[in-house]
């Protein structure tokens, strides 16, 4: 059975030594011509890593008072977890000088153990020019991370310096920074990562990267499957799969419900025009497999797709939904959704809006979900819908699981529609 209770994101993000702020360096005497890479040294000069760990090794956590006392400390330097293929040719080389400068900028300490906004708007502008990129795809290529924190996080808007130097990349702009994050997609396989260039490189050459991103997204997921990533989760390769993927990646999406059962069922549920409907209705009405969850995401689309409402009220009438699994459908009747936990591709939804509660669980296989309405999708209309395909399956069963549970969903839709019709733009 799954735990129903308010969940909030993890934070999942270690600390390490303090360092020495990076004026007291003698490499930030350097010339004009390292102007492009100032902003590495606002960012980086704060880093000083730990001996690299092994790709299974959990990351090593401080504790909250040591985190207090170093500020905006260096982070856990991480190594990536796998590498897929060979890494691409470089288009240019990055000059000695700041080959150099890059080289050591992980060695430099800070001074007084804290970074400035005014630092961090340095770095920001500074990482805007060509001439970065190099420099930047060396730095990738080296397959090293440090997490910056929260204090970090909020300073630069990223989590961790890989992310910071994709989102440079994305700004940059330009056939050479497009490459040097076609080329880190082709060797991560680091799940986040494979969301995030695949993100990026959509927003800068739309359409042209699907493929490659979908083809990591299942390399990376098969080392998964082996147990090769033990500490990752793999939700964001699902958001790439139902971000990106169309009719051909339903067959993949079934494979991996054996072993990812919601993964796999919410994104079939996310595919873009129902495509993964046939797929959810045929796991549904089997024997075998992850039946409940299907059963979930065709209530959940109940109200979008007439397939999947014909479907549960079939499925109703010929008593082929089991009295345990009627309460699991009470809120997804009611307009709750299945969300990813930390999710790359969306952004989080959180109670108050529509006075909701979030249900959420934590199950094997590494699967950190939560449900809850979209405030956005929860219309009137919507609501409407739902009322009448409660109406609908009330009429159909007598079952006393399914009575009780569609009167719950149909008592929590009546306290919600006042709050949907009072939304701002409803």
């Amino acid at each position: 059975m799954r735990n129903n209770a308010i969940r909030l994101a993890a934070d999942r993000s270690a600390g390490a030594k303090p360092g020495r702020h990076p004026a007291a360096h003698p490499l930030l005497r350097l010339g004009a011509g390292l102007a492009a890479l100032i902003g590495l040294v606002a960012i980086l000069a704060a880093l000083r890593p730990r001996s690299p760990r092994s790709p299974n090794e959990a990351p090593t956590a401080v504790s909250p008072m040591e985190v207090v006392n170093r500020g905006i400390s260096t982070a856990l330097q991480i190594e990536s977890p796998g590498k897929r293929a060979a890494p691409p040719a470089p288009a240019s080389e990055p000059t000695p000088e700041t080959r150099q400068l890059v080289d050591n900028l992980v060695k430099l300490e800070q001074q007084n153990g804290v970074l400035t906004q005014d630092q961090a708007a340095v770095w920001k502008r500074s990482l805007e020019g060509p001439g970065a990129v190099p420099a930047i795809r060396e730095f990738l290529a080296r397959g090293t991370d440090f997490d910056l924190g929260q204090e970090g996080r909020e300073l630069f808007g990223y989590a961790s310096t890989r992310q910071a130097m994709f989102g440079a990349l994305a700004q940059i702009g330009g056939a050479e920074a497009v490459a040097a994050l076609a080329g880190t997609l082709q060797t991560t396989a680091d799940p986040r990562e494979i969301a995030l260039l695949a993100q990026h490189l959509e927003q800068l050459d739309p359409v042209a990267h699907r493929q490659e991103a979908l083809e990591a997204a299942r390399q990376t997921l098969a080392m998964a499957a082996e147990g090769k990533l033990p500490d990752r989760d793999v939700a964001p390769l699902f958001e790439v799969f139902q971000n990106y993927g169309d009719t051909k990646i339903v067959a993949d999406l079934q494979k991996a419900a054996g072993q990812w059962n919601y993964y796999a069922t919410v994104a079939l549920a996310r595919l873009p025009e129902g495509a993964g409907v046939p797929a959810l209705i045929e796991i549904a009405q089997s024997m075998t497999g992850p039946r409940l969850n299907a059963l979930e995401m065709l209530a959940q689309l109940s109200g979008q797709y007439p397939e999947a409402r014909a479907a549960m009220v079939e499925m109703a009438r010929s008593n082929r939904i089991s009295p345990s699994q009627w309460p699991y459908l009470t809120l997804l009747l009611a307009g709750n959704r299945y969300h990813y936990e930390g999710s790359v591709l969306e952004a989080s939804t959180t109670a108050g809006s529509m006075g909701q509660e979030i249900a959420g669980s934590v199950l094997f296989g590494n699967q950190h979900f939560y449900t809850a309405p979209n405030s956005g999708e929860l219309t009137p209309e919507r609501v409407n819908q739902l009322r009448g395909l409660i109406d609908e399956l009330l009429a159909t069963t007598a079952e006393p699981a399914a009575v009780e549970a569609l009167e719950g969903s149909k008592a929590l839709l009546s306290k919600r529609a006042p709050l949907v019709m009072n939304t701002p733009g409803q």
